[in-house]
């Protein structure tokens, strides 16, 4: 019957929109118990809402009964009827209630009351007035099933408020347009598995003839990935300003994101500079090894790399080195296009010894392959196509973030004066 009773309550609420914020729900509330005509409303014929003051409780919103016209009176906290409320969370008020003053109560409602407490800081209480003919205990678990209900109503409205801050913050953090950068064709694109995700990338000019370019994957999702991922891009920023080295740089990000304090966190980061010749130099924390693509398709892995940065202080970071000839193409990417796995129901049963298949680096590959003569865009949008054609459309199981360099023909642009492929580079 509670079970029932809890069902009807949510399917209540769930007609309310918390957009305008906790006030705006509970006044929606109000409306909705009081105007519904839901077996769970029956007997409610008025409604109040007080916000806590200092040292009372004011009345903000007054529905049937005595009309809008009683709102701004207030009611002291010395109240012993407030004082109950505060105690217990829910009180039903009547002319038995300890310390009922009935001069008071006469100038909000004419019938016996139920009182909610909601919230904190401030808290307010919702008053409902209320004609029941069922027994006081069948009141008690319908202002408990009311008083459940509503507080996770809240709760999941500042979860979205939460969400919303993280997806202002991540989305504050790309860049607003792709720079220009003569001689080469570069996008980027980044999509959450979730509402928001860890994910992020940056595009910058770091000096004349030179840019900076960055990828990282904070581990989890919602606001403290997003947090994590604003602290790497405004460290790397703050870097290259002053124009300290990449190894410095990511150095210090590192320690800044072990004094967090989130132990249980880390970022795997993947950050180079690239000159307009085409040398490029670059520090990997943990990252997935981008690849380079030459025109005839074959594909070299950037191996150089160093630990994940948070979880050790004084972890080593070297550098790599690269040069890009002309219709080389690099591709920078997180672990969520590589292991993008085909659907099987089977990979839900923790006891199931099914191996997933995934896109895999093989998978990447021959996109760029089959796409080699594509603009850096059309590459970038080729493999979100592909990797969501091969989990069969279904959502993201983890953030999937890509970043293409072209270098542009040398019938346009000259060759850069080395072509060599550095030694630290592994043919795959």
């Amino acid at each position: 019957m509670q079970k029932k009773l809890f069902r009807t309550v949510e399917n209540l609420l769930a007609q309310i929109d918390h957009s305008g914020g906790n006030e705006q729900a509970l006044i929606d509330i109000l409306h909705l118990l009081v105007e519904s005509d839901d077996t769970v409303s029956r007997g409610v014929v008025s409604g109040r809402l007080y916000i806590e003051r200092e040292k009372d409780y004011k009345l903000i919103k007054s529905i049937s009964g005595h009309g809008p016209d009683i709102t701004g009176k207030t009611v002291s906290k010395e109240y012993q009827v407030v004082q109950d409320i505060l105690k217990h969370r829910l009180w039903v008020i009547s002319p038995d209630s300890p310390g009922f003053d009935p001069e008071l109560e006469a100038q909000f409602s004419d019938v016996d009351s139920a009182a909610i407490l909601i919230g904190r800081d401030p808290s307010y209480i919702l008053s409902l007035g209320i004609r029941h003919h069922g027994s006081e205990d069948d009141l008690r678990v319908l202002l408990e099933t009311l008083r459940a209900s509503v507080g996770m109503k809240l709760r999941e409205q500042a979860l979205a408020s939460q969400m919303e801050q993280a997806r202002t913050i991540q989305q504050s953090l790309l860049p607003a347009h792709m720079p220009s950068f003569e001689g080469y064709d570069i996008a980027a694109r980044s999509v959450p598995a979730e509402e928001v995700g860890g994910d992020v990338y940056d595009i910058q000019e770091v000096e004349k003839d030179v840019i900076g370019l960055m990828l990282a994957d904070a581990s989890g999702h919602g606001l403290p990935a997003a947090l994590q991922a604003r602290d790497v891009v405004i460290g790397l920023r703050m870097g290259q300003a002053e124009g300290e080295k990449i190894t410095g740089t990511v150095s210090r990000l590192n320690r800044v994101i072990h004094r967090s304090g989130l132990t249980s966190r880390f970022i795997s980061l993947f950050y180079a500079e690239l000159e307009a010749a085409g040398n490029m130099t670059y520090v990997n924390g943990g990252h997935c090894p981008p690849l380079l693509v030459t025109p005839g398709g074959d594909t070299y892995e950037l191996k150089v790399s160093g630990p994940v940065l948070g979880p050790l202080p004084d972890a080593p970071y070297g550098r790599g080195y690269l040069t890009m000839n002309p219709c080389e193409i690099l591709v920078i990417f997180s672990d969520g296009v590589t292991e993008r796995h085909e659907p099987n129901d089977d990979l839900n049963d923790p006891d199931s010894e099914v191996i997933p298949v995934e896109f895999g680096r093989e998978g990447l590959i021959k996109t760029i392959q089959n796409n080699i003569d594509n603009s850096a865009d059309e590459i970038v949008e080729a493999i979100f196509s592909d990797v969501k054609k091969f989990g069969l459309g279904r959502p993201f199981e983890d953030d999937v973030s890509v970043m293409v360099i072209k270098r542009l023909s040398e019938d346009v642009y000259p060759p850069a004066e080395s072509v060599t492929l550095l030694p630290t580079e592994t043919s795959l």
